[in-house]
């Protein structure tokens, strides 16, 4: 592997001034060193405790990776620089690309299967398990706004909720159409975070979220009646009082236990507004979340790094010299192309730079062999 730097001004910053050879070697050096002491610090110290052994782990791989980081990071902020490895300059753009294409990602574009056009009722859910199943099965899942026309703020708000207690997906990235473009990347944040703004904004929204999670738990706890034709039960019989309760009904699909949260949550937010507020109005259950709205709920959680597919060196070194976050965004022309996340792209980048170190020995060998024989 060679670093071919372009011409640099004394003002640069010299973020990783030797040989990229040492860099990817003081990897697992760095590694073994850190592990060794964390052994070190349990038998002595009992610590770290169990609780914190993953979040010292991830800080350990973290730190042997920082040579490879930084020396990427100063190839970038070196004017005209390019990184290759075996003969072949390595694309920030097309590794990200690639890391992509392996993460799971759901788009949702129609307020969970729900047209404009149906009443806000219980048989209006026709699509809702389908497509909750399809975020929950996702590591990323992309909700499109569109023109502010598409989602209803309850039926997102059952997405959120729903993400928030299974941990899946672990990321909600949002576009939109905006000057006139469609797709444009707005942001994207964890589901809980997403909650804990909702709620926040929302008081009613919570209360619901509260009494569906009540009714969940009171599911989970209940001993399950028989099945039919081979179905998931739809009713159990609480140990307290022998009181049975049944899922909500849906009339195209047999209810899943496995969504009873985001059924019970349905079931709260589709109640006539009499039922729920005297004050509320029918049209509130259909208030659309326009990219307006997104940023009255969320702006203060959503994270919107993102960087061009054709953005030059100084954009790829601003992203990765700032606070490392878990995704950052792949954007083309200011359209969404796709979540990327950071380690991945990073241990990608290492993984080529270690196999292309071990390929150029015998490449260089070959090398001299035949200008052995030559002479």
């Amino acid at each position: 592997m060679s670093v071919r730097p372009g011409r640099r001004s004394g003002s640069e910053p010299a973020f990783w001034p030797w040989s990229a050879k040492l860099a990817v070697l003081l990897v697992p050096v760095v590694l073994l060193i850190l592990l060794v002491a964390m052994a070190i610090t349990r038998t002595v110290a009992n610590w770290p405790s169990q609780r914190l052994e993953g979040w010292v782990l991830l800080t350990i791989l973290a730190l042997s990776l920082l040579p490879v980081i930084l020396l990427l990071v100063q190839t970038l902020v070196t004017r005209g620089g390019t990184i290759r490895v075996a003969g072949l300059s390595l694309s920030f753009a097309q590794v990200s690309e690639e890391v992509a294409s392996a993460v799971r990602t759901t788009t949702l574009a129609e307020n969970l299967g729900t047209t404009e056009d149906v009443p806000v009722t219980q048989t209006s859910l026709r699509s809702i398990l389908r497509a909750l199943r399809r975020a929950r099965d996702s590591e990323v899942t992309v909700v499109d706004l569109r023109q502010g026309r598409t989602w209803w703020e309850t039926r997102l708000f059952i997405l959120i909720a729903g993400a928030t207690r299974r941990d899946r997906p672990t990321a909600i990235a949002f576009i939109g159409d905006r000057n006139g473009k469609p797709g444009a990347y707005l942001g994207w944040a964890p589901p809980s975070r997403l909650l804990d703004m909702h709620v926040y904004a929302v008081p009613a929204l919570g209360e619901a979220y509260d009494r569906a999670l009540s009714k969940a738990m009171q599911w989970q706890i209940g001993t399950p009646g028989p099945r039919q034709e081979g179905q998931p039960p739809t009713n159990v019989t609480l140990p307290w009082n022998n009181q049975q309760i049944s899922l909500p009904t849906m009339t195209d699909e047999s209810s899943n236990p496995v969504f009873a949260l985001e059924l019970y949550l349905q079931q709260e937010l589709d109640l006539s507004p009499q039922q729920q507020d005297p004050n509320r109005r029918p049209e509130d259950l259909r208030q659309h979340v326009t990219i307006q709205r997104l940023l009255e709920l969320y702006e203060p959680v959503l994270m919107t790094d993102c960087v061009d597919v054709d953005a030059g060196d100084a954009a790829w070194a601003r992203l990765l010299a700032s606070n490392p976050r878990r995704y950052f965004a792949l954007t083309s022309a200011d359209k969404f192309k796709a979540l990327v996340p950071r380690d991945s792209l990073m241990a990608a980048l290492v993984a080529r730079m270690v196999e292309a170190e071990v390929k150029s020995p015998s490449r260089h060998s070959s090398s001299h062999d035949e200008s052995h024989t030559t002479t």
